[in-house]
């Protein structure tokens, strides 16, 4: 036989016999657009009764392998991807599902589960979402959920109005990974401008009480804030936006996993500058960093900074002549707020076994908030004259942990959790001389020397709290949850008894609260299901409400009881989804500042008289009758009526009551529809058009006013190419005058005007 011929024939054989030899695969399970590792993906060898699970990296191995061989992953709220395999070292990229029901909450019970388990009404703006509408602010994806509408005050401030009216009032709990960004009882409405929006991934937003988990404040809704986890592989981008108002933000991004160590870096710098509203410039800066360690396949360390610098000048709403000539000139020339925020998460997760899981999160906080407000200038002074106003400073620090235990068994899970918060804070304001000139500006001020308050308190909150869920039958799930919350204050008036205005003494104050929530979920059919719950939601008094007078109110808690059901439908292979939510919300104890005047003595102090009932229908539809086009439609109908509000007594007698009233800034409808268009034969491209909807609604309480609402309509494109991504957004297409707010007081109505038509254009580059 010819040598070279029996060379080839003894290399074919040995190459036959390397490639049956028995090896390892291994590799890591990666979300195809954020780049992060996937935990508890399952990758099958085709064929046979192999497999494994992925790790907190996103890693695997299965040994004894004969390659080549067909793989199948998997992992809920992804699409099954299969793969052949003709190497050990793979990265696989997963994408994420159509279908909803697929999806994975985790705000609910603080651990992952689907969104058809689930017996409360609860929305996500994905991780696609966020990349593909590119928002300037947060209400631009907010506003696409149903049931909500955010109100953009200007510069990242603003209102919320989920199951509620447009107001400034702490009935809704914002939280970052689980974690409440601010402790109870120092709300602030505008608490949203101190998120980070670059280093969010995802958002969840449950609407309605829900205090049996997340405690006081979760009573419109609880929107969570998840922070992006480091990537698999490296990863980094630079994008740099801007428009034709002034605006303009640089955003940095860089991540990867070294060994058995994660690290994610993200921040971003934005500013207005000569925008349209006069005196309403701005800048920010954000940054977080999160660190996640893998001690092994049971233990996980993972630790999250964010700190933001902002600072605002405040314009000031507009009064009925400026708002309707479009003159967006201000009265004011020195209003500012001056926001600090750091805040430190620290959470370790053990894995006893696959019944078995515990968490522990040690939380650092530290906020300022410096203000010289201008809606504590009286808009009724005399030109040419002076009027009191303020320099405040609201600060604190926070201290605490939340931990919780998770136990499965046949029927039965069980989550067992304990949460304390301490946090020490202080509250100080200097009155000041404001000068108003011949012409109606606000053009200085002086420090008058007083004080209109300064005081401290410390503020301790501990809570237990429990939930199951109960598999009745195999279409049947019941869901209960308690908690109890005990709460101290312990007040300290810094003025001394010699203050003549502000006289509140030292003392300490307590509430407790306790609150259920039932639930059951009914599983009719494959994608068809509806649910039932009750929950109960509660509100201690904060600190403004207590301690700003010259005297200590007696106060309890405001209660919130929430009865509600709703539906889901996945039909036609996913292209039509609904997911439908009726509710009725009773609020009662609720604070109320009530004038009394008794003789020649008039007071003004707040009391638990308000009772308020809120009723309505909230609404998803998605449409996708061809793979390149979907619709969705999403709103609400609702009614919000004052039960029992009377905010003036003379002698004993109500002179001025809003019982049976509207409430004032309470729209019927509010909805929000985008048409969307991806052809499929330009890859990386999408089309979209969208349609904002807010309807009448009165803006006093004695309903003797109105705001007609408004319609807006915003059209997006984006193109996405390899290492490149650009976008134009152009809101308010039609260049509507129109008004995100409308309030009325002494019979003058002021508005804060919406965007006008503007032109955004932002451009991003992956580095990898």
């Amino acid at each position: 036989m010819n040598k070279s011929i029996l060379t080839s024939i003894l290399l074919v054989f040995v190459i036959a016999f390397s490639y049956a030899q028995e090896t390892a695969i291994e590799g890591k399970v990666v979300d195809n657009l954020t780049k992060e590792p996937i935990l508890g993906a399952s990758i099958l060898i085709e064929n046979t009764h192999k497999g494994t699970t992925t790790n907190e990296l996103g890693e695997f191995i299965i040994k004894n392998v004969k390659l080549p061989v067909n793989i199948s992953t998997s992992f809920l709220g992804y699409k099954t991807k299969k793969i052949s395999v003709s190497k050990t070292n793979l990265i696989i990229y997963l994408e994420t599902a159509d279908n909803r029901l697929e999806e994975v909450v985790v705000s609910a019970s603080r651990t992952q589960k689907r969104r058809e388990d689930v017996p409360v009404a609860i929305s996500t703006i994905t991780a696609k979402m966020l990349d593909e509408i590119k928002p300037i602010t947060i209400d631009q994806v907010l506003n696409q959920a149903a049931g909500v509408l955010m109100i953009d005050l200007g510069n990242e401030q603003h209102m919320m109005a989920i199951r509620q009216p447009i107001s400034t009032k702490s009935l809704y709990l914002y939280l970052e990974d689980g974690i409440p960004i601010r402790p109870t009882g120092v709300f602030n409405h505008n608490a949203l401008l101190e998120m980070n929006m670059a280093a969010t991934e995802t958002i969840e937003i449950i609407r309605g009480p829900f205090s049996s988990l997340y405690g006081s404040e979760a009573i419109g809704g609880a929107i969570n804030f998840f922070i992006a986890n480091p990537t698999a592989i490296p990863t980094g981008s630079f994008s740099i936006r801007g428009n034709d108002q002034g605006y303009t933000r640089m955003d940095a991004k860089v991540s990867s996993t070294f060994n058995k160590t994660g690290v994610y870096v993200s921040g971003y710098k934005s500013q207005i500058k000569d925008g349209i509203r006069a005196y309403g410039d701005y800048n920010k800066e954000a940054i977080t960093v999160k660190i996640l360690h893998s001690f092994n396949d049971k233990t996980t360390w993972s630790n999250t900074l964010t700190n933001i610098n902002y600072y605002s000048e405040m314009s000031g709403s507009l009064d009925e002549t400026k708002y309707k000539n479009k003159d967006y000139t201000s009265y004011h020339t020195f209003t500012f707020r001056d926001a600090k925020a750091l805040r430190f998460n620290s959470t370790l997760k053990h894995i006893w076994d696959d019944k078995n899981n515990t968490s522990f999160s040690l939380i650092y906080r530290d906020n300022t908030m410096k203000q010289n407000p201008s809606y504590r200038i009286d808009s009724r002074a005399d030109f040419d004259s002076y009027t009191p106003g303020q320099l405040n400073d609201n600060s604190f620090n926070s201290y605490g942990f939340v931990a919780q235990h998770n136990m499965k068994f046949d029927k039965l899970t069980v989550n067992l959790g304990t949460s304390l918060d301490y946090s020490p804070n202080t509250y100080e304001a200097l009155e000041t001389s404001v000068y108003r000139n011949a012409e109606g500006i606000y053009e200085s001020y002086t420090l008058t020397g007083d004080y209109l308050s300064n005081y401290a308190v410390d503020l301790f909150n501990i809570g237990g709290y429990f939930s199951g869920e109960y598999k009745l039958t195999e279409k049947i799930k019941l869901n209960a949850a308690i908690r109890i919350d005990q709460f101290n204050y312990d007040f300290t008036n810094r003025l001394g008894a010699d203050a003549s205005d502000y006289k509140a003494p030292n003392t300490e104050t307590s509430f407790s609260a306790f609150t259920p929530r039932l639930g059951a979920i009914y599983d009719i059919d494959k994608g068809i299901g509806i649910y039932a719950n009750y929950s109960n939601g509660f509100l201690p008094p904060s600190v403004g409400d207590l301690y700003r007078g010259t005297d200590v109110p007696l106060l309890d808690p405001s209660k919130f009881n929430n009865y509600e059901v709703g539906s889901w439908l996945s039909l036609f292979n996913n292209k039509l989804y609904i997911d439908v939510a009726a509710y009725y919300l009773r609020g009662k104890d609720e604070v109320v500042s009530v004038s009394v005047l008794e003789g020649d003595v008039s007071i003004r102090e707040n009391r638990n008289v308000g009772e308020t009932e809120h009723l309505g229908f909230e609404y998803l539809f998605k449409i996708k009758p061809i793979e390149d086009v979907s619709f969705r439609l999403s709103g609400s109908y609702s009614e919000h009526n004052y039960i029992d509000f009377v905010t003036k007594l003379v002698d004993g007698e109500a002179t001025t009551d809003y019982s049976g009233n509207e409430m004032n800034g309470a729209p019927n409808w509010v909805n929000n529809a985008e048409l969307s268009y991806k052809p499929g034969f330009i890859e990386g491209l999408r089309l979209g058009l969208e349609w904002q909807h807010v309807g009448e609604y009165f803006t006093d309480q004695a309903n003797q006013y109105t705001y007609g609402g408004y319609d807006v309509f915003n059209a997006r494109v984006g193109y996405k190419k390899g290492h490149w991504h650009i976008w134009a957004n152009l809101l308010n297409v039609a260049d509507k005058l129109y008004a995100v707010r409308a309030s009325t007081d002494w019979g003058r109505t002021t508005y804060t005007p919406g965007t006008p038509r503007t032109f955004n254009l932002g451009l991003e580059i992956n580095l990898f």
